[in-house]
């Protein structure tokens, strides 16, 4: 590992404990932290490989944005998370966002359900999943769509659902990816 992998993944691995820090309390993402990460990664590739390190950051960025705008479009997920992929796209490129995501989309179920056994909220979680579930495949039989509206009435909308915050799963894949061969030969 070279000087400047060192460096890289040193600046990143701090930037993504600190995200997630601060969204496990604070339930956002701040962008005190993401802007400045997403330059720092654009100034690092820069000065290692000049104008073909700027790119690199950019494409990585671009595709990490791409890759996210219709979750956040459909409200799947919020603007802070959309910013912090990007961010760490800036450091690791388009490919390795795409790693990261892959990896971050593996670990995000694994954190859910420690939310929801946490916070005693399995059968809730239960009926809710059920009920999206045979929402979405009421689309192609129309009787599990009755199903579903069924299971609707069963919900009591004054309980909260359990929450995961995304960008800890993100660090978590980040870290993954950054610290491990996982899903390295696939891409």
């Amino acid at each position: 590992m070279s000087w400047f992998d060192k460096i890289s993944a040193i600046s990143l691995t701090t930037i993504v404990i600190l995200v997630a820090i601060f969204d496990l309390r604070e339930r956002r993402i701040p962008n005190l932290i993401v802007f400045p990460a997403a330059l720092l990664g654009i100034a690092l590739n820069s000065f290692e490989s000049g104008l073909a390190g700027f790119i690199f950051s950019i494409k990585g960025l671009a595709i990490g944005f791409g890759l996210l705008l219709i979750p956040y479009l459909v409200k799947g997920m919020k603007a802070g998370d959309v910013k912090f992929i990007m961010a760490i796209a800036a450091f690791v490129g388009g490919a390795g966002i795409v790693r990261v995501l892959l990896i971050t989309l593996l670990c995000y179920p694994v954190l859910a359900i420690v939310a929801v056994v946490r916070e005693g909220k399995f059968r809730v979680t239960w009926l809710r999943f059920r009920r999206i579930l045979f929402n979405f495949l009421g689309f192609f039989v129309s009787s599990l769509k009755l199903y579903a509206m069924l299971l609707e009435s069963y919900d009591d909308e004054s309980i909260a659902s359990a929450t995961t915050p995304f960008g800890v799963a993100i660090a978590a894949g980040t870290l993954i990816a950054l610290y491990s061969e996982f899903l390295k030969t696939i891409l």
